[in-house]
């Protein structure tokens, strides 16, 4: 498997997307691609999906190459999960009744004819063993579970599904369907911590190519082996996952910096030169200066990407508990998602809220701003507490105003500053008479970021606040919150945010809150304490188990010689049962000995064995096939001996 990209380009009319566009990738390669919003990044997965909708340059695949690919908001799903897991993989399910349709048929023929249904059989079941066509259910199982789909989900309709859980499904499609090559974009935008560290290992056993566009930085730690970054229209290649990245940028920022820098310099000294004596004595020096001039191959300035601004204010003396919870009880109606909640978050603290998807993150918070009420206890705000909330619908932001009628009546300001502060937020010009409900999410998340800022809260309480963000946004985020000197509650997946911001980690787990005084890697730590601890318990007990269940062995009284030979009394076949088992007993044989020829085509070469788990795995095979061949060859004695008698 191979992908060659070769001087690639794309535009919208004037509007140059990218250009001279080259890379490789290889089998089992696995890329990054980052770059802020807006760069180019889906537009290049588009051009690679479609090699004609690029303006100029080559895209190829090597041919036969199956490629999975997984679209932001992608939906077009229909009947049970489980169906459409099954539907989504046709190749298997074709071949399947391909091997169905040959063995019915050889039951009829003997001779040439046979031989080549048989020798169809074998190339179709070997094309079936590549694409592990036998372990399908087994990976749809894997995949559902990973990614949070329970087994009594499995028969829901899921055209009920929302957009997030669809996408999700549709990520799952792509991973079951084990492509040679994979495109990814942004797949872990509806994943929480746990589905994300399950796709994370998932990816790092895929051994085709991978893309993947992300903003999640441990996501790309732990996946990338390659970063590719799209800035100004171009592409460069960084080796090794994004922390290894940001290291060999600085490094490069700093030196293309340093060489801009002195070009300049020269280049200054140079035309000075040259407008001083190019009307006197040294006119032909100030000519060749020129002419050097000319012929300079100018180095391009570096790139600084325009950043918004988010300075939030001091935050206004409070009391200095903020948020209490009083054995408080989350849900709705019958349905409980957390109880027996007792917690206080202080003045200053910074708090990340964790858990998986459905736990009641979100529902924690609405029952602390009151718009929620508890099944039991109390939520309370502190004295002089001014709460500012950061909601994943944008509940701020009406779809129908343009973004400057938004702040205008909200606040009342000057339309001249208002807006020079959505300028501070990269809305400029006309940008301004947008209208709210035709922004991007990351667009509309920097809106409301703004409006916290004019609120003056001194406790925000932010829901995902990161996400639809590109890397650098994050960035901003982060310093903003980290420099923040009031109090912080906040839900997020993304890990290395939760890392830089929160001073304190609270889980919901199995209904219960779980409180980690720490930033997220003293929240690990502790989490593989327990694990490990549970562990220990776990091994102590089957040691408990195992010791007992020997003991009572001991008192189990044998069973007779009479009931071992009478379990061990091997079948007795009539004729006409012998005459119509006999066929289908030599057919399943000639099957089992055509599979092991081919699994000792594989076992004969040595590429095959450079795996040592691959090596062993295809050794067991080969016993199976032997143990199997040797049952089937016994049961035709006995139905050749029934036959004949």
């Amino acid at each position: 498997m191979q992908l060659i990209v070769d001087n690639v380009a794309k535009a919208f009319g004037i509007n140059e997307i990218f250009k001279n566009v080259s890379f490789m990738v290889e089998q089992g390669e696995h890329l990054g691609l980052v770059g802020v919003n807006g760069s180019g990044k889906t537009t290049l997965l588009r051009c690679l999906l479609n090699p004609e909708y690029v303006d100029s340059g080559v895209i190829k695949f090597e041919p036969g190459t199956s490629v999975g690919y997984v679209q932001q908001g992608f939906t077009d799903i229909a009947g049970t999960i489980w169906q459409f897991m099954m539907n989504s993989c046709p190749e298997v399910l074709n071949l399947r009744d391909k091997l169905q349709q040959l063995e019915e048929a050889s039951a009829d023929l003997d001779g040439e004819e046979l031989e080549e249904v048989l020798e169809e059989y074998a190339r179709v079941t070997k094309r079936y063993e590549h694409i592990d066509g036998y372990n399908l259910e087994a990976r749809i199982k894997r995949v559902l579970i990973g990614l949070g789909y329970k087994e009594d989900w499995w028969e829901k309709d899921a055209t009920t599904l929302s957009g997030g859980q669809k996408t999700r499904l549709m990520l799952a499609a792509a991973l079951v369907r084990n492509p040679d090559f994979m495109i990814l974009d942004e797949p872990t935008n509806h994943l929480d911590i746990l589905m994300t560290q399950w796709l994370e290992g998932y990816l790092k056993e895929f051994r085709g190519g991978l893309i993947v566009v992300s903003h999640d930085r441990a996501f790309l730690d732990n996946v990338a082996t390659r970063i590719l970054e799209m800035e100004g229209g171009k592409l460069q290649s960084f080796k090794g996952n994004y922390t290894k990245y940001l290291e060999q940028k600085a490094i490069q920022t700093q030196t293309l910096e340093a060489a801009y820098n002195a070009q300049q310099e020269y280049i200054a000294r140079t035309e000075a030169y040259i407008r001083r004596f190019k009307a006197g004595i040294k006119s032909k020096m100030a000519r060749g200066r020129q002419s050097q001039l000319d012929r300079l191959e100018r180095i391009d300035a570096p790139i600084y990407n325009e950043e918004f601004e988010l300075r939030l204010p001091p935050a206004a003396e409070c009391a200095d508990r903020v948020l209490i919870m009083e054995d408080l009880t989350i849900g709705y109606g019958d349905n409980v998602l957390a109880k027996g909640i007792n917690l206080t978050l202080r003045r200053g603290e910074k708090a990340a809220l964790l858990g998986a998807n459905g736990t009641g993150k979100t529902t924690l918070l609405k029952t602390i701003l009151g718009e929620v009420d508890p099944l039991k206890g109390k939520a309370k705000i502190g004295s002089r507490v001014q709460i500012g909330y950061f909601s994943q619908t944008y509940e701020r932001l009406n779809p129908q105003q343009t973004l400057l009628e938004n702040f205008v009546i909200e606040y009342g300001f000057t339309e001249e500053h208002t807006r020079s502060m959505l300028g501070g937020m990269l809305f400029h010009g006309d940008d301004v008479f947008k209208e709210i409900g035709t922004l991007s999410g990351g667009q509309k998340a920097r809106l409301v970021l703004l409006k916290l800022v004019l609120d003056g809260a001194n406790c925000l309480v932010l829901d995902e606040p990161t996400n639809h963000l590109d890397i650098m946004a994050r960035e901003t985020v982060e310093a903003a919150l980290t420099a923040f000197d009031g109090t912080v509650l906040v839900v997020s997946h993304d890990r290395y945010f939760v890392n830089e911001v929160a001073n304190r980690i609270w889980e919901i787990e199995d209904c219960q809150v779980k409180d980690y005084k720490g930033n997220y890697e003293f929240y690990q730590e502790e989490r593989a304490k327990q694990a490990a601890l549970l562990a220990e318990r776990e091994a102590e007990l089957e040691k408990q188990r195992a010791y007992a269940e020997q003991q009572s062995k001991k008192n189990v009284v044998q069973s007779s010689p009479e009931k071992v030979e009478a379990k061990n009394k091997q079948r007795r076949y009539s004729p006409d049962e012998a005459k119509k088992l006999l066929p289908k007993v030599e057919l399943s044989i000639r099957e089992q000995e055509a599979m092991m020829k081919i699994l000792e085509m594989k076992m004969a070469d040595p590429a095959n064995h450079a795996d040592p788990a691959q090596s062993a795995a295809m050794a067991a095979e080969h016993d199976e096939y032997e143990n199997k061949i040797m049952e089937l060859m016994e049961k035709w004695e006995q139905l050749m001996e029934a036959n004949e008698g």
